[in-house]
């Protein structure tokens, strides 16, 4: 047998906008299938909106990964709940991954958003995992690396990188530009990173002129940005550099 045979690292985007939704794209959110496991990298609020319109049937998704507790990006979680308490009825366990407190703040929002319909016992096995900076992590078949950004300063915010049947993925979340994903994303199949701005500092985020001159440093074998604001969505064709739209399936 091939020593290939069974490996796959497939990813769709499903939101690649940022908090604004610019342009009119979904939140942050992407789908990640490998041999083993389907899962979800971040569910804004837009998710499961993205999911079905793209086809995507909610019950194959066996965890979810959240980078950071920003609405945007972990916000669709009751929504994904619902969905599966009352118009897809799931009995298999589901795993939530993310920074410290991540239970307690998606417990929170279903209830908050969702007081009298969310019932006590869900119907299927609800898991939270707490991802520690730099603790390595497996789940299935996928091999997760957390490293803390410098987003928040309070709550943790994470990017991550993923490993599974030799390939290997970097999602930056959300942060400023931090010289550690020039040794993170060495050597990556694939860098998913956040570029909100164009030449305007946003101080939590990256900009492309901050950007630019460094991507011929970045070693990795393919470049797609991510989380993208009104003006880098109006400069996407001229930056030389592929930047996401929903729909697009990487395969690694």
């Amino acid at each position: 047998m091939p020593a290939s045979a069974g490996v796959k690292l497939d990813v769709t985007v499903l939101g690649s906008a940022d908090a604004f939704c610019s342009g009119g794209h979904p939140h942050a959110a992407y789908l990640v299938e490998t041999a083993r496991a389907t899962f979800l990298v971040d569910c804004g609020p837009t998710a499961l909106l993205a999911l079905k319109r793209q086809g995507i049937d909610t019950a194959r998704i066996d965890f979810v990964v959240i980078s950071h507790m920003h609405g945007d990006h972990f916000a669709g979680l009751p929504f994904l709940l619902l969905e599966w308490i009352y118009e897809r009825p799931r009995t298999r366990p589901f795993t939530i991954l993310g920074p410290a407190g991540i239970g307690a703040r998606v417990e929170a929002l279903a209830r908050t958003l969702y007081p009298d319909v969310v019932p006590d016992a869900l119907p299927f096995a609800l898991e939270f995992v707490e991802l520690e900076p730099e603790r390595r992590v497996t789940i299935a078949d996928v091999e997760l690396h957390p490293v803390r950004v410098p987003h928040q300063i309070e709550d943790v915010s994470l990017a991550v990188a993923i490993a599974s049947g030799g390939k290997r993925l970097l999602y930056s979340g959300d942060s400023p530009w931090d010289d550690r994903f020039l040794d993170l994303a060495r050597g990556a199949d694939l860098f998913l990173c956040e570029c909100t701005a164009y030449d305007e500092p946003m101080g939590r985020h990256i900009q492309w002129t901050t950007l630019e001159p460094l991507v011929p440093r970045l070693g990795c074998r393919r470049l797609v940005l991510v989380h993208l604001g009104r003006k880098m969505r109006a400069h996407c064709g001229e930056l030389g550099v592929e930047c996401a739209t929903e729909g697009m399936t990487i395969r690694l």
